[in-house]
């Protein structure tokens, strides 16, 4: 049976992407001793990256060219990545995966959340009304390759399209975002079902 070579994925890095890779084997990461570990990146300037620590998030040694951290190279497109495994984690006090909050100005606003969309969309809009315009909706889940304490949030548009299915005990709603097709977005049980 032949063997098939299968082409590394390409995954397009910019400035102030934080992303999951795996450590390289250049002359620096085997001095260090993180060849082969899953750590997150943060993507600065001029081809360079800042590893950060598992723990708190923060720099993690002297940024060094991102050639020296994993597999990474340039072209006409820019600089991209072939050993990455998540893109837009960060650490955050967020301990549960999967569900929808409220963000201002970029940052999680505390016990607003919930597993349902519309719930959280309705409380941005309200924020909205109260002249708050930074109010958002983003969906955070647990990171799959770093600590529980790594999550990666996308932000939801407001205006996203509810798909939903009734029956006589339920309503369970899904919806699209680019990273997750088909993502379910609440199930509202009876007392809140008009059928």
């Amino acid at each position: 049976m032949p063997h098939h070579y299968k082409r590394p994925e390409k995954h397009l890095v910019e400035p102030g992407d934080t992303v999951v890779v795996k450590v390289g084997a250049s002359e620096c990461m085997m001095h260090l001793g993180l060849v082969g570990k899953l750590l997150p990146v943060r993507i600065l300037e001029n081809g360079y990256g800042q590893l950060l620590c598992l723990d708190d998030g923060r720099p993690d040694g002297m940024p060094g060219p991102l050639s020296w951290i994993s597999s990474f190279y340039k072209d006409d497109q820019g600089w991209y990545g072939t050993e990455v495994y998540e893109i837009g984690v960060g650490r955050t006090v967020t301990h549960t995966t999967g569900r929808f909050y409220v963000y201002v100005e970029g940052k999680q606003l505390y016990g607003v959340q919930s597993l349902r969309f519309e719930e959280m969309r309705d409380a941005a809009r309200e924020m909205h009304t109260r002249d708050i315009p930074s109010a958002e909706v983003r969906f955070v889940e647990n990171s799959r390759s770093l600590p529980i304490w790594w999550s990666r949030s996308v932000v939801v548009p407001l205006d996203t399209e509810i798909r939903e299915h009734v029956n006589r005990t339920y309503r369970d709603t899904w919806i699209d975002i680019p990273t997750h097709f088909n993502l379910f977005a609440g199930r509202y049980h009876s007392q809140g079902v008009s059928a």
